[in-house]
């Protein structure tokens, strides 16, 4: 007879996590991202580092050779493609097909790869960028306003593309136009920071051009939501209520970190001079529509400098 107490095996059988899969192992982003998601999922890597690969949980992956370690994908239930040659280097020739590459083509290996393996994730979330519009446009900026037809908003549609195949195996497909992600460890809050510490805050080209941004906790809240609420469907532009311009948003750092800084402004065409085509990166003026992730309930915590600057990591 079975004692009073004893719980029925039925009833103490352990839920298994449901797998998830990110790229771009060795990107603050996906850090930050698997900091999120550890707690309730199992978490893979995807890595091109291949010495990586010997530790738990990350998996090797070459994009060029077109390989991809399939042990990576077994039973994966939500993958998250946040891998991404930095649009940053150098524009050669030889370094925007990596770009190209790293984002179109990683995301090819990656849908080939289901399909031979008979694998449907639930959830397909890739990163995206507000390059993807044409930078001229004027009032506010929504998902289905136009497209650029320069380089980059090209690759972004490509790259949006690629990942709606997976619309095919069943996949529900979430593509995230990222403003700037905002972090002290990482990217232009960084270096921004950095500079003023040392005395030097600098305005690049247009003082009064608005800054559209969101932290990177908040985007990764933003991919464990678009995990668990299946009504998360197709491009979300990515950014907080915060529309300061770039002159204000350098002039609030300086009145609450770094008083004795000294603010410079430097005219876009000597930006130009050094970035060439790339500084169409660091000069948009778009001002993102957010309405598409409010009427989904997300809701950032993040939402003003101030809050921002209060954050210690």
């Amino acid at each position: 007879m079975r004692h009073l107490n004893q719980t029925p095996l039925s009833s103490r059988i352990i839920k298994m996590k449901d797998i998830v899969l990110i790229t771009g192992a060795n990107g603050h982003l996906a850090k930050v991202v698997s900091q999120h998601l550890s707690k309730d999922y199992s978490v893979r890597f995807l890595t091109t580092q291949k010495r990586m690969s010997s530790r738990n949980s990350y998996f090797h992956w070459d994009i060029q050779k077109k390989y991809i370690d399939y042990k990576a994908l077994e039973n994966c239930k939500h993958i998250i493609h946040l891998a991404g040659f930095p649009v940053l280097k150098k524009w050669t020739s030889k370094n925007k097909k990596i770009m190209y590459n790293s984002r179109i083509e990683s995301t090819k290996l990656i849908f080939d790869a289901c399909k031979k393996m008979n694998i449907r994730p639930a959830t397909f979330i890739s990163a995206s960028a507000i390059g993807i519009y044409d930078q001229s446009l004027e009032g506010h900026v929504h998902e289905d306003s136009p497209k650029g037809k320069d380089w980059l908003a090209k690759m972004a549609c490509d790259w949006e593309g690629t990942a709606s195949k997976f619309k095919e195996i069943g996949s529900r497909v979430v593509q995230m136009r990222i403003s700037l992600i905002f972090s002290k460890k990482a990217g232009f809050l960084k270096y921004n920071l950095l500079s003023m510490r040392f005395g030097i805050g600098a305005i690049v080209g247009n003082a009064n051009r608005k800054l559209n941004w969101m932290h990177v906790k908040d985007i990764a809240r933003f991919v464990k939501e678009s995990i668990n609420n299946k009504t998360y469907n197709g491009p979300y532009n990515l950014a907080c209520e915060d529309k300061k311009s770039q002159e204000k948003f350098i002039k609030g750092i300086k009145k609450n970190l770094f008083p004795y800084a000294i603010i410079v402004k430097i005219p876009i065409f000597i930006i130009r001079f050094f970035l060439g085509e790339r500084s169409q990166i660091i000069n948009t003026d778009l001002s993102l529509d957010t309405n598409k992730i409010k009427k989904q309930g997300f809701k950032c915590e993040i939402n003003t400098l101030e809050q921002m600057l209060e954050i210690k990591k």
